[in-house]
């Protein structure tokens, strides 16, 4: 299983976490059934969420939720301290013209908002941060967040490569923040590094590890390994419970409306596939429960 790698420098005014995230991403976009725009932009949702959430604490989660204009719609990533994540996607079979040759995540997720919501056991709400996008293509868009948030500069790289037929041939990134109190020798040297750095896609194709993707933008700069050993994998807490959440939040004309039909209800989970049934006798319980309470 892969995992994430963080890293810090030896003055500890560098901290970096790097992954290889291919297999997430894949098994994300197989359940999303992602066409090749939705592909890129979910991968490199998920791929940021989770090296984000690596720089957390035990049972925090981080979720990054794209909303533009443009055809994609909503794109939501979201992980966890532990390696678990998971996406999805409005359109995922949405398109749009090429640019320049290549998919234009941009223009499929148009302008609007990022909303970056954290949170942590025991807490009454999560914290939700809000940016504009900047540019739409995710890496910049997390960074500009990173900036106006947490007055942390940062230099984040993602990247996922598609095969000849769309298919998610190999994903991964890499975060890097300037810690209080970095030098100006270590900007410097940061910032000479990730101007001799090879395109990351470059990278990934060439088959390299998440820690030659961090040498690649760190060059000569001292980087020492801290252990995060949690395996990635693609996870969601969906459960019956949820799922019958999800049909009281429709309210109790729409609840009336399924029981007219004398069908159960059937859902699926956007996030993993799996269905739902929610039986007439318990869709007859939750109706009889909204008239007691009213």
């Amino acid at each position: 299983m892969k995992r994430v790698h963080r890293f810090y420098s030896d003055n500890l005014f560098l901290r970096a976490t790097a992954v290889i995230s291919t297999d997430v991403v894949r098994e994300m976009c197989t359940i999303q059934k992602a066409g090749p725009l939705a592909a890129m932009a979910l991968g490199r949702a998920v791929t940021g969420a989770v090296l984000m959430a690596a720089q957390l604490r035990d049972k925090q989660v981080v979720a990054l939720h794209f909303r533009g204009n443009g055809p994609l719609g909503s794109v939501y990533a979201e992980a966890s301290y532990e390696g678990e994540c998971r996406g999805w996607c409005d359109q995922p079979n949405a398109s749009v013209p090429f640019k320049d040759g290549r998919i234009d995540v941009a223009a499929g997720l148009g302008i609007g908002l990022l909303n970056v919501i954290r949170s942590q056991p025991f807490e009454k709400a999560p914290h939700v941060g809000t940016v504009e996008l900047v540019t739409s293509e995710i890496g910049d868009d997390i960074a500009y967040y990173m900036q106006q948030s947490h007055q942390t500069s940062s230099v984040i790289a993602l990247g996922v490569v598609l095969d000849s037929q769309g298919q998610v041939e190999v994903a991964g990134g890499v975060l890097i923040e300037l810690m209080p109190g970095a030098t100006e020798s270590t900007i410097g040297d940061l910032e000479a590094a990730v101007t001799a750095a090879k395109p990351l896609a470059e990278m990934l194709v060439a088959g390299s590890n998440a820690i030659q993707l961090l040498k690649n933008l760190t060059g000569s700069i001292p980087m020492n390994p801290s252990e995060h050993p949690f395996d990635l994998k693609y996870s969601c807490r969906c459960n019956q419970d949820r799922a019958e959440r999800s049909i009281n939040m429709l309210g109790r004309e729409e609840i009336k409306e399924m029981i007219a039909k004398s069908e159960s209800s059937k859902i699926r989970c956007d996030f993993c596939g799996r269905h739902y049934t929610i039986s007439f006798d318990r869709l007859r319980e939750m109706l009889a429960n909204f008239d007691r309470m009213n």
